[in-house]
């Protein structure tokens, strides 16, 4: 298996992973997940094995305790130390080979080695206890403005945020 950076080839197979893996929202169109790819190339990866894509993670710089509303085309970052994972899928077919474990040992190591200080991200689809075993937990200091974005997400929305070793 291998992690590498996201490709303008690699967006048809991002596409229909993430139309595979999502029933409780809706697929973000292609321009929209591209922003995200666009204001942070190095954070937004895909997984191979078997030289076929089985699942991607697409991060980006956004503040603490905030999250961006889903179907917004992103057209700068903040000014942050945290990171966000906007999405992560995994193929159906690459579920049970350890494919999600690698991409976010992998993420969370790259933040650390960015100097961010944490990790923020909304889980959806029963989402929160995978995350949890990671380190991630969920916050608790809700603004206005993160109500809003999460109601964007379906109802189970949480935002969780791991806090960085620096």
């Amino acid at each position: 298996m291998k992690i590498r950076q996201i490709t303008p080839k690699d967006w048809p197979a991002i596409m229909t992973i993430q139309a595979n893996c999502y029933h409780d929202v809706n697929p973000e169109p292609l321009e929209v997940m591209q922003s995200k790819w666009h204001l942070s190339p190095l954070s937004c990866l895909v997984l191979e094995h078997n030289d076929h894509i089985v699942a991607y993670i697409l991060c980006h710089p956004w503040p603490k305790g905030d999250a961006p509303k889903l179907n917004t085309i992103l057209a700068a970052t903040h000014d942050t130390q945290s990171l966000y994972i906007h999405d992560m899928a995994v193929s159906p077919s690459a579920q049970g080979l350890g494919v999600a474990k690698q991409l976010v040992n992998h993420t969370i190591h790259a933040s650390a080695e960015q100097g961010f200080s944490g990790i923020g991200l909304v889980a959806i689809q029963g989402a929160s206890e995978f995350w949890q075993r990671y380190g991630f937990k969920p916050f608790n200091d809700v603004s206005p403005a993160l109500l809003t974005s999460l109601a964007s997400y379906s109802d189970d929305a949480c935002y969780m945020f791991l806090q960085g070793n620096n």
